[in-house]
């Protein structure tokens, strides 16, 4: 996994395909294309329905590479099914075949690629779902009287001010007037964490904890609470082993 990119948080990529050759193929050109664009990310292959289940259980996928043709559970099934609990992940159906034009837009499939891929179009199929992912993983809050959209790959921690919240970005400052609990509930947990009684920081952007004080990527430092240390650690800790191990 690639970590050299500090305006990303990671990307989390499905490879569902009954045939283990493919997969592996395919799994090449995903890697070979996100060390391109240096991306963090994590692959996951699948290759059972039972398999596809447990990852549901636990993930939502950013973007799945789906077969279609599978003998069990075809690839428009497990994309029903993938769209009962999310309805942003990008879906890539990998087929030789035309003949399912109407279920794919039936679940918001964004492409096909056909099989064999070939690596130049699985670059431009990449690119547009990369971007509608960025598009789609965002807050918006208001800004003196303006509806502000933020995506959370930008944000760098938040902090209270006064009466007012301040989320510092890769893009600069926005304030607004809210309680910083109401502005943490619109935030994945698993990637935003409160250090202390006044800020929220992204696990993506920390450099590094050194006793009670939490080094940004940037040089940005914060003191996180003694009451909630443990909880920050534990935070950072599985954040690590998610995504660098």
């Amino acid at each position: 996994m690639n970590s050299t990119d500090e305006s990303r948080s990671v990307l989390e990529i499905l490879i569902y395909d009954d045939d283990k050759t493919d997969i592996n193929l395919h799994h090449k050109l995903i890697t070979k294309y996100l060390d391109e664009r240096e991306f963090d990310y994590n692959i996951t292959d699948v290759s059972s329905q039972d398999d596809y289940s447990e990852y549901l259980k636990s993930k939502k996928p950013d973007i799945i590479l789906l077969d279609i043709l599978m003998p069990i559970q075809n690839g428009i099934d497990a994309a029903r099914m993938l769209r009962k609990v999310s309805q942003t992940s990008q879906i890539i159906f990998m087929t030789g075949s035309d003949s399912f034009a109407a279920e794919a837009f039936e679940v918001e499939a964004l492409s096909y690629l056909k099989k064999p891929v070939k690596y130049e179009s699985l670059v431009h199929v990449m690119d547009k779902a990369v971007q509608r992912v960025n598009f789609s993983r965002s807050i918006t809050v208001n800004s003196e009287r303006i509806q502000i959209k933020i995506f959370l790959n930008d944000i760098i921690y938040i902090e209270t001010q006064g009466r007012k919240i301040v989320i510092h970005t890769m893009k600069g400052d926005v304030s607004t007037y809210m309680a910083l609990s109401a502005i943490q509930e619109k935030l994945p947990s698993s990637e935003f964490v409160q250090v202390s009684r006044f800020e929220i920081v992204a696990l993506y952007r920390v450099n590094y904890i050194n006793g009670n004080v939490i080094t940004m990527r940037g040089g940005s430092e914060l003191r996180m609470s003694p009451k909630l240390k443990e909880k920050v650690l534990n935070a950072f800790d599985l954040y690590r082993a998610n995504h660098f191990n």
